[in-house]
């Protein structure tokens, strides 16, 4: 290749270098990261790019196992024997190289002798093949099988290398109670290892007239699917037990279509901006977009400071508005503002009929929105003359930024007031660019036509943006208190004609409600539910924003005054009418505080014995006999 196509490729990142050449040093590049067309060349000329690999010694990273020795050399069959010399050096063998693995893929510093970790599994599969024959273990045809056994030895230990073929009769003693017994303990979330319920197993064996078992025996028998299904449910949970036994259904990225599926991402903004503070600039600003995985395109947006529900609301509000339309499926990670109970009401609103949204596993690369944002930061974000780079990824120079050149031009930053203009441009770039090896910008690709679309109205747009509070909240005399990122706002319930509604306070003041409420309405009114018996939202009313008064005279606006006199009279009026309330149940009941003395000086003058007429006048007048 020439010169400026070695260099255009190695800037686009479709060559990677591993050292830079120059001053004598030659220029190194990694043979996965060159495209397809060269490395066809180099094969061609008989080059063996993986020779390298086989020169690693793996013996460098082994450490022999004593334990393993000892716990095959240990080893009983069903017939009392133990284990042949050769199968007990062959899985003795097995356990250092499964040790030795599990160091590798765990040590980053290891990993990279191997690739890293996309290349490591390959690489380690292809160097423990080409170990000597002196060492004896399983030889792996795929990484598939492979890294299965790697994580059954991590499940089961030392017992999941014995071969079934020793214990073939085994597994047949484990049924009835045995098996019931068996399968509870395992069952258990404590997560017994299968030797804690062999020995749990042995202390009550002889008193239930149960026959012996081996370690092997038990996990074989777990290991059946069968049996399988039952304790990942109770031990590992539903999570679990769905990845490997939920039925799916393949889907085809071929027949994605727009607004298939959207994928929300949040994590810190990548640009510097101005800050009052010493050194006058600051990153600390978050960013939560919405994707649209097929088309990529970014069809709702947010920046706050910080990573919450309400950042993550707008940015779905905006998705909505623009897309006019409801995704079949809606993914995000399980940032707590995501998992929140008011953001899941919102979630379970969100897709078309027969759409569903979920969360991400952690550490899994399931996530489309973060595989796209990586991009976006590679490709958009970081060109921006502030851009602090700090990706997750960075590790070339070329990807840090050059503090030196922002710290020059730091008068020059933007604020974050201008921040929503500037990222605006950037979506706009985006959105208006494409992948390589695509004829149409993302743009051109969702506004493709499709037979999958389920339009959403501007009523049920406005009904689904409202956030329900988690917990009831008191009603107080001075209203109603909430706090939204880190913001207070005071709320009161006024009537018609705008005056304090007394029917309302009569009712709930010092009860718990429910209170829903559009974060970017938080200046104007929230809504109040009662949550009856059967856990519904009842509707009671709607609250508004406080009304603040003036105190002083000559700030005061026109009809203040009469606001703050009308206002300060509630609590008058309320006293009056409880008083009033409290008047009239005397009048019903013939019990007041005056008769209270009465009836009490009467008891001391007759010492607590009361003559037998005036008791019965007094229980005729009295308030339990009117019922």
């Amino acid at each position: 290749m020439s010169e400026a196509n070695y260099k255009y490729l190695c800037s686009q990142g479709k060559i990677k270098k591993v050292t830079t050449g120059g001053n004598g040093r030659k220029a190194l590049v990694a043979y996965e990261s060159i495209p397809d067309r060269f490395k066809k060349v180099i094969r061609e000329k008989g080059i063996d790019p993986y020779a390298s690999v086989k020169n690693i010694v793996f013996s460098d990273y082994m450490d022999w196992d004593h334990k393993a020795e000892q716990y095959f050399r240990d080893y009983l069959l069903e017939n009392g024997s133990h284990l042949p010399e050769e199968k007990q050096k062959e899985y003795t063998h097995q356990a250092i190289m499964f040790n030795t693995v599990k160091h590798i893929s765990t040590n980053v510093v290891v990993q990279k002798r191997f690739g890293g970790r996309k290349q490591m599994w390959e690489r380690m599969l292809e160097a423990i093949s080409n170990l000597p024959e002196t060492w004896m273990h399983t030889r792996y045809k795929n990484v598939i099988s492979f890294k299965r056994a790697i994580q059954k030895y991590d499940l089961e230990g030392y017992s999941s290398i014995v071969s079934g073929k020793w214990m073939n009769n085994n597994p047949s003693k484990i049924i009835d109670d045995v098996a019931d017994f068996i399968m509870s303990q395992y069952c258990l979330p404590v997560k017994y290892t299968i030797s804690e319920v062999l020995k749990i197993y042995d202390s009550v064996r002889e008193s239930k007239g149960w026959k012996t078992l081996t370690e092997r025996a038990i996990g074989t028998w777990l290991d059946k699917t069968e049996q399988k299904r039952i304790w990942m449910l109770a031990r590992d949970g539903r999570d679990e037990y769905m990845k490997h036994f939920g039925h799916t259904v393949s889907r085809k990225r071929s027949e994605w279509f727009p607004n298939a599926w959207w994928a929300i991402d949040g994590t810190k903004l990548d640009l510097v901006h101005f800050a009052n503070n010493k050194q006058k600039m600051a990153a600390e600003l978050k960013i939560n977009v919405v994707f649209d995985v097929y088309s990529e395109k970014i069809i709702g947006w947010d920046i706050a400071y910080t990573e919450n529900h309400a950042s993550h609301f707008r940015a779905l509000k905006m998705a909505v508005n623009d897309a006019g339309c409801r995704p079949f499926l809606f993914t995000y990670d399980k940032q707590s503002g995501h998992t929140s109970g008011r953001m899941q009401d919102l979630y379970d609103k969100l897709p078309a009929q027969g759409g569903t949204h979920y969360s991400h596993k952690v550490g899994r690369k399931s996530s489309p929105a973060e595989q796209i944002f990586n991009r976006l930061q590679q490709q958009v974000i970081s060109k921006m003359w502030f851009s602090d780079k700090q990706s997750i990824k960075v590790k070339k120079t070329t990807n840090k930024p050059n503090t030196d050149f922002i710290v020059e031009y730091k008068s020059a930053l933007p604020t974050v007031e201008e921040f929503n203009k500037i990222f605006q441009t950037l979506v706009n770039k985006w959105n208006e660019g494409k992948q390589e090896d695509w004829e149409y910008s993302r743009i051109e690709m969702y506004n493709q036509e499709t037979e999958h679309r389920e339009e959403i109205g501007i009523m049920d747009q406005l009904s689904m943006f409202w956030i329900d509070e988690t917990k009831a909240k008191k009603y107080y005399a001075h209203g109603m208190p909430l706090t939204v990122e880190g913001k207070d706002y005071i709320y009161e319930v006024y009537d018609e004609t705008n005056n304090v509604d007394l029917n309302f306070r009569q009712k709930y003041v010092g009860e718990n409600l429910i209170v829903r409420y559009d974060p970017e309405r938080l200046d104007e009114f929230v809504g109040l539910y009662e949550l009856t018996h059967s856990g519904e939202k009842k509707f009671i009313a709607y609250a508004q924003s406080k009304r603040m008064h003036e105190s002083i005279p000559v700030l005061m606006k026109d009809n203040s005054k009469a606001l703050l006199l009308q206002d300060i009279s509630v609590r008058d009026l309320e006293l009056k009418r409880d008083h009033e309330a409290y008047e009239r149940l005397i009048q019903r009941t013939g019990i007041s505080r005056e008769s209270l003395i009465e009836e009490q000086e009467l008891l001391v003058k007759f010492q607590g014995h009361l003559p037998k007429e005036q008791q019965m006048e007094a229980d005729a007048s009295s308030f339990y006999s009117r019922y």
